[in-house]
């Protein structure tokens, strides 16, 4: 890339991260002792863009790694540290090694309408302003023969249909079908949706769509209103996007296997320590804290809509913290792995993971006194319900995994149509679970009423039985 052009790469950059704020300002365990290990061949399947792909880590570096699609497991990647954590099998680096119970599903700029396309997913929507050159190798290496067909970018591998790409038997599904994967799969990690905003803008961007003839020079500036325009209508466009098709993405793959453990994590600031010049210390980061914040915030709520566990990932480390990196200065690279996790950066989100898989020996009980002969229909711990309790007799005893719980909600079937909540604060203290009540205005009403109910539908039974 010419100099002039980097230049004119990187302040068109710099623009939208300048306005990216104003664009959605209306939108409202360590590796070491983990203990949760995979037993089948189902194992793990790791869901992302290119940073599950490795990008930043130092293996993704090494010649026989980097840009091959081929290649199962990035050394240092974090999703490579998981596989090796729970246990997995990988015989060879191959990625089409049928031995190995790890299936890497993870590309350069994966958002989550393309993974929806591979999935089979209409979801009504298709961006025919990116040219996304990777369908080729996701078709090869997880194609299910429902895979939408895409227009995205031509490969004389494949059958074609002018420029369409399409499953062909024989040449695709080399790794497995990522139906079949996510079917069987015992552990899934999904880490997605920065691409849906940010990897679309870029891609225009880079490829000249808007740079077309663009001089770095006075010109650019009588230019810059209109690239900030289109860069606001990307991100928010992509923002929009997100909002709608992650939740799909969740559901289809908790409907296709809702007994596997499934992590979620979220968003990072990706340029949080870039500055402008090496110069000065103007920190363009700091302007896209409120969209990773509006997307974490999303990102957790959606978790518990789906009964998954949210891991958090925003303290994440990347080349930019690491080498103080400029979006115009010396630093500055064409592929902006600046944005992407360093080594300490993958190290780092491979430990949220691990943390956040409970070690499965250690299970807990958890009880409550209800006081009285009750009927329970619903445990929620942590606002996400549980099936693992039982009654007996005024006892409630829930077999819960882990350390994690912070929160419980039980509803209590009154035996009248109404239903009661009480409601109790959990801390994990001396190898078990201690349980606070924590009482309501609902409740101490309920106490007083209560009797007045019964005495009632007393005198209705009543009633009932020598007439009026």
């Amino acid at each position: 890339m010419k100099k002039t052009s980097k230049k004119a790469l990187a302040l068109t950059l710099a623009l939208i991260m300048a306005f990216s704020s104003l664009a959605l300002t209306s939108f409202a365990a360590t590796k070491d002792n983990i203990t949760y290990k995979v037993q089948g061949k189902g194992g793990y399947l790791a869901i992302g863009d290119s940073i599950g792909m490795g990008c930043g880590s130092d293996g993704y570096y090494l010649g026989h790694y980097h840009g091959d699609y081929t290649y199962r497991d990035c050394e240092g990647s974090y999703v490579t540290q998981i596989a090796n954590a729970v246990g997995c099998d990988i015989p060879t680096h191959s990625i089409t090694d049928q031995d190995s119970n790890f299936y890497p599903f993870c590309y350069p700029g994966l958002t989550t309408a393309i993974a929806l396309d591979l999935y089979g997913v209409d979801d009504g929507y298709t961006d025919y302003e990116i040219d996304y050159p990777y369908y080729h190798a996701m078709l090869e290496f997880f194609g299910t023969p429902a895979s939408i067909p895409s227009t995205r970018d031509e490969d004389p591998r494949y059958e074609e249909e002018g420029e369409v790409q399409h499953y062909v038997e024989g040449n695709c599904g080399k790794c497995g079908d990522i139906i079949e994967l996510t079917k069987n799969a015992e552990l899934i990690t999904i880490e997605l949706g920065m691409c849906d905003i940010f990897y679309r803008a870029y891609r225009i961007i880079s490829n000249g769509t808007l740079l077309a003839d663009m001089k770095f020079d006075a010109s650019i500036l009588s230019k810059g209103g209109d690239i900030v325009k289109e860069a606001i209508r990307l991100i928010r466009d992509g923002f929009n996007n997100f909002k709608s098709q992650y939740p799909l993405l969740l559901k289809t793959v908790t409907e296709l296997n809702p007994d596997a453990t499934i992590l979620i994590c979220g968003g990072f600031n990706l340029i949080d320590d870039i500055t402008l010049l090496d110069e000065t210390m103007f920190p363009l980061g700091d302007i896209m804290t409120n969209i990773t914040e509006q997307m974490n915030i999303l990102y957790e709520k959606w978790a518990k809509e789906y009964g998954v566990t949210y891991v958090d990932i925003q303290n994440c480390e990347t080349y930019a913290t690491e080498n103080n990196m400029a979006l115009l200065g010396d630093y500055m690279d064409d592929s902006l792995t600046s944005s992407h996790p360093s080594q300490i950066g993958h190290d780092y989100i491979a430990r949220q993971f691990l943390a956040a898989l409970a070690p499965v020996e250690e299970h807990h009980n958890i009880y409550v006194d209800l006081v009285r002969n009750t009927t329970v229909s619903k445990v929620l711990i942590n606002g996400i319900p549980v099936k693992n309790y039982t009654v007996n007799g005024y006892d409630l005893n829930v077999d819960y995994t882990g350390k994690l719980a912070k929160s419980m909600t039980i509803y209590i079937d009154n035996g009248d149509g109404t239903t009661q909540m009480q409601y109790f604060d959990l801390e994990y203290k001396d190898g078990g679970y201690v349980v606070h009540r924590v009482y309501q205005n609902n409740d101490f009403r309920e106490l007083f009423t209560r009797p007045f109910k019964l005495i009632k539908k007393l005198f209705e039974l009543i009633k009932g039985l020598f007439g009026k």
